[in-house]
Protein backbone atom coordinates (compact mmCIF):
# COMPACT_ATOMS: atom_id res chain seq x y z
CA UNK A 1 0.00 0.00 0.00
CA UNK A 2 3.01 2.04 1.04
CA UNK A 3 4.62 1.91 -2.39
CA UNK A 4 1.22 2.16 -4.00
CA UNK A 5 1.00 5.52 -2.70
CA UNK A 6 4.61 6.77 -3.20
CA UNK A 7 3.92 5.93 -6.82
CA UNK A 8 1.30 7.77 -6.87
CA UNK A 9 2.52 11.03 -5.54
CA UNK A 10 5.60 10.83 -7.74
CA UNK A 11 3.38 10.46 -10.91
CA UNK A 12 0.88 13.56 -9.88
CA UNK A 13 4.10 15.61 -9.36
CA UNK A 14 5.99 14.43 -12.94
CA UNK A 15 2.73 15.46 -14.35
CA UNK A 16 2.51 18.98 -12.31
CA UNK A 17 6.17 19.32 -13.56
CA UNK A 18 5.89 18.39 -17.68
CA UNK A 19 2.65 20.71 -17.16
CA UNK A 20 4.67 23.63 -16.15
CA UNK A 21 7.18 23.17 -18.82
CA UNK A 22 4.59 22.86 -21.43
CA UNK A 23 5.57 24.94 -24.62
CA UNK A 24 4.12 28.03 -24.44
CA UNK A 25 2.44 27.35 -27.50
CA UNK A 26 0.38 24.43 -25.68
CA UNK A 27 -1.91 27.10 -24.09
CA UNK A 28 -4.69 29.11 -25.99
CA UNK A 29 -3.80 32.83 -26.41
CA UNK A 30 -0.72 32.61 -25.84
CA UNK A 31 -0.33 34.04 -28.91
CA UNK A 32 -1.41 37.16 -27.47
CA UNK A 33 2.04 37.12 -25.29
CA UNK A 34 4.36 37.22 -28.12
CA UNK A 35 2.07 40.14 -29.72
CA UNK A 36 2.10 42.23 -26.98
CA UNK A 37 6.11 41.13 -25.94
CA UNK A 38 6.62 42.44 -29.59
CA UNK A 39 4.87 45.25 -29.62
CA UNK A 40 6.15 46.86 -26.57
CA UNK A 41 9.58 46.06 -27.61
CA UNK A 42 9.01 47.72 -30.80
CA UNK A 43 7.34 50.86 -29.00
CA UNK A 44 10.18 51.31 -26.75
CA UNK A 45 12.88 50.84 -29.54
CA UNK A 46 10.47 53.85 -31.84
CA UNK A 47 10.68 55.76 -28.43
CA UNK A 48 14.11 55.38 -28.59
CA UNK A 49 14.86 56.14 -31.58
CA UNK A 50 12.82 59.21 -31.70
CA UNK A 51 14.19 60.69 -28.28
CA UNK A 52 17.52 60.37 -30.34
CA UNK A 53 17.05 61.83 -33.10
CA UNK A 54 15.60 65.11 -32.77
CA UNK A 55 12.55 64.38 -30.31
CA UNK A 56 14.81 65.33 -26.82
CA UNK A 57 12.25 68.18 -26.10
CA UNK A 58 9.64 66.35 -26.88
CA UNK A 59 6.84 64.60 -24.56
CA UNK A 60 6.61 60.99 -26.07
CA UNK A 61 5.81 58.94 -23.51
CA UNK A 62 1.93 58.04 -25.60
CA UNK A 63 4.42 55.81 -27.58
CA UNK A 64 5.02 53.75 -24.18
CA UNK A 65 0.91 53.49 -23.18
CA UNK A 66 0.60 50.01 -22.17
CA UNK A 67 -2.43 47.60 -22.75
CA UNK A 68 -5.39 47.77 -20.30
CA UNK A 69 -5.66 45.08 -17.80
CA UNK A 70 -7.63 41.76 -19.42
CA UNK A 71 -10.74 41.69 -19.94
CA UNK A 72 -13.04 39.33 -17.66
CA UNK A 73 -15.66 36.78 -19.00
CA UNK A 74 -18.28 39.00 -17.35
CA UNK A 75 -17.21 42.22 -19.08
CA UNK A 76 -16.65 39.87 -22.73
CA UNK A 77 -19.90 38.34 -22.20
CA UNK A 78 -21.89 41.77 -21.53
CA UNK A 79 -20.43 43.28 -24.50
CA UNK A 80 -21.62 40.38 -26.61
CA UNK A 81 -24.98 40.75 -25.13
CA UNK A 82 -24.91 44.35 -26.14
CA UNK A 83 -23.68 43.99 -29.92
CA UNK A 84 -26.02 40.97 -30.27
CA UNK A 85 -23.09 38.87 -31.50
CA UNK A 86 -20.56 36.21 -30.40
CA UNK A 87 -16.92 37.07 -30.92
CA UNK A 88 -14.62 34.70 -32.59
CA UNK A 89 -12.07 33.23 -30.49
CA UNK A 90 -9.02 35.13 -31.21
CA UNK A 91 -10.57 38.54 -30.16
CA UNK A 92 -11.89 37.06 -27.11
CA UNK A 93 -8.41 35.55 -26.32
CA UNK A 94 -6.83 39.18 -27.22
CA UNK A 95 -9.68 40.61 -24.61
CA UNK A 96 -8.40 38.51 -21.96
CA UNK A 97 -5.37 39.78 -22.17
CA UNK A 98 -5.60 43.19 -23.16
CA UNK A 99 -9.46 45.18 -22.61
CA UNK A 100 -8.27 47.62 -24.80
CA UNK A 101 -4.68 49.27 -25.88
CA UNK A 102 -4.49 53.22 -26.03
CA UNK A 103 -2.48 54.14 -29.31
CA UNK A 104 -1.08 51.16 -29.72
CA UNK A 105 -0.10 51.13 -33.51
CA UNK A 106 0.73 55.14 -34.28
CA UNK A 107 -2.55 57.14 -33.36
CA UNK A 108 -4.71 53.73 -33.41
CA UNK A 109 -6.06 52.65 -30.22
CA UNK A 110 -8.13 49.64 -29.86
CA UNK A 111 -11.42 49.19 -28.04
CA UNK A 112 -11.55 47.85 -24.30
CA UNK A 113 -15.12 45.95 -24.24
CA UNK A 114 -16.97 49.31 -22.64
CA UNK A 115 -16.39 50.89 -25.66
CA UNK A 116 -17.74 47.96 -27.97
CA UNK A 117 -21.27 49.30 -28.94
CA UNK A 118 -23.89 49.67 -31.81
CA UNK A 119 -24.68 53.32 -31.39
CA UNK A 120 -20.84 54.65 -30.40
CA UNK A 121 -19.49 58.33 -31.53
CA UNK A 122 -17.24 56.58 -33.57
CA UNK A 123 -19.35 53.90 -35.20
CA UNK A 124 -21.59 57.36 -36.47
CA UNK A 125 -18.85 58.51 -38.12
CA UNK A 126 -18.06 55.40 -39.63
CA UNK A 127 -21.11 54.91 -41.34
CA UNK A 128 -20.88 58.63 -42.34
CA UNK A 129 -17.70 58.21 -43.93
CA UNK A 130 -19.04 54.88 -45.48
CA UNK A 131 -21.53 57.17 -47.07
CA UNK A 132 -19.43 60.11 -48.33
CA UNK A 133 -17.27 57.37 -49.76
CA UNK A 134 -19.89 55.17 -51.76
CA UNK A 135 -18.46 52.10 -49.97
CA UNK A 136 -20.79 49.18 -50.21
CA UNK A 137 -20.86 46.10 -48.25
CA UNK A 138 -19.41 44.33 -51.46
CA UNK A 139 -16.28 46.19 -50.49
CA UNK A 140 -16.43 43.84 -47.05
CA UNK A 141 -17.37 40.65 -48.16
CA UNK A 142 -20.73 41.06 -45.53
CA UNK A 143 -24.50 41.12 -45.58
CA UNK A 144 -24.75 44.48 -44.12
CA UNK A 145 -22.95 47.08 -42.07
CA UNK A 146 -24.76 46.06 -38.90
CA UNK A 147 -22.69 42.80 -39.18
CA UNK A 148 -19.13 44.95 -38.84
CA UNK A 149 -17.97 45.35 -35.12
CA UNK A 150 -15.73 48.64 -34.66
CA UNK A 151 -12.87 47.46 -32.47
CA UNK A 152 -10.66 50.03 -32.84
CA UNK A 153 -9.99 53.50 -34.56
CA UNK A 154 -7.45 56.51 -34.75
CA UNK A 155 -7.72 59.90 -32.98
CA UNK A 156 -9.32 61.76 -35.48
CA UNK A 157 -11.81 58.88 -36.56
CA UNK A 158 -10.44 58.64 -40.27
CA UNK A 159 -9.04 55.20 -39.83
CA UNK A 160 -11.56 52.33 -38.44
CA UNK A 161 -10.27 48.54 -37.35
CA UNK A 162 -13.46 46.47 -37.76
CA UNK A 163 -14.65 42.51 -37.68
CA UNK A 164 -17.64 40.48 -37.41
CA UNK A 165 -18.79 37.86 -35.03
CA UNK A 166 -18.91 34.01 -35.55
CA UNK A 167 -22.15 33.09 -37.87
CA UNK A 168 -25.45 32.44 -36.40
CA UNK A 169 -23.49 33.24 -32.82
CA UNK A 170 -21.74 30.27 -32.78
CA UNK A 171 -18.45 29.42 -31.74
CA UNK A 172 -15.43 30.42 -34.71
CA UNK A 173 -11.36 30.55 -34.31
CA UNK A 174 -11.15 33.33 -36.03
CA UNK A 175 -13.13 36.41 -38.20
CA UNK A 176 -11.96 38.61 -41.08
CA UNK A 177 -10.65 42.14 -39.54
CA UNK A 178 -10.21 44.76 -41.64
CA UNK A 179 -9.08 48.66 -41.70
CA UNK A 180 -10.66 50.82 -43.33
CA UNK A 181 -10.05 54.88 -44.01
CA UNK A 182 -12.14 55.44 -47.26
CA UNK A 183 -10.42 52.18 -48.71
CA UNK A 184 -10.73 48.22 -47.08
CA UNK A 185 -7.51 46.68 -46.15
CA UNK A 186 -8.40 42.95 -45.22
CA UNK A 187 -6.81 40.70 -42.97
CA UNK A 188 -7.43 36.85 -42.71
CA UNK A 189 -8.13 37.44 -38.93
CA UNK A 190 -7.23 39.65 -35.57
CA UNK A 191 -3.87 37.52 -35.12
CA UNK A 192 -2.82 38.18 -38.72
CA UNK A 193 -4.03 41.62 -38.44
CA UNK A 194 -2.11 42.04 -35.02
CA UNK A 195 1.19 40.47 -36.12
CA UNK A 196 1.41 42.17 -39.65
CA UNK A 197 0.88 45.74 -37.99
CA UNK A 198 4.28 44.53 -36.03
CA UNK A 199 5.95 43.14 -38.75
CA UNK A 200 5.73 46.38 -40.55
CA UNK A 201 6.52 48.34 -37.36
CA UNK A 202 10.06 46.80 -37.52
CA UNK A 203 10.66 48.00 -41.34
CA UNK A 204 9.78 51.04 -41.09
CA UNK A 205 12.46 52.37 -38.55
CA UNK A 206 15.56 50.64 -37.92
CA UNK A 207 17.88 51.43 -35.46
CA UNK A 208 21.19 52.78 -36.42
Amino acid sequence: MRLFRTTTILMVALAAAAACSAPAGDHPGDWCTDVIAALTSERQRWYDYDKTHGGENDDLTWRLTRPDPPATAEQIGAAERRLEKRFDRQLRQWLEHANGWPVVFGTISLFSTEQLAKDSPEREIFVEMLEETGTTTDDFGVRSFDDLILIGTNNIQTRFVLTVGCEDNGDCDSAPVWEFNGETTKFLSLRDYLTTRVEQMKKLKRSP
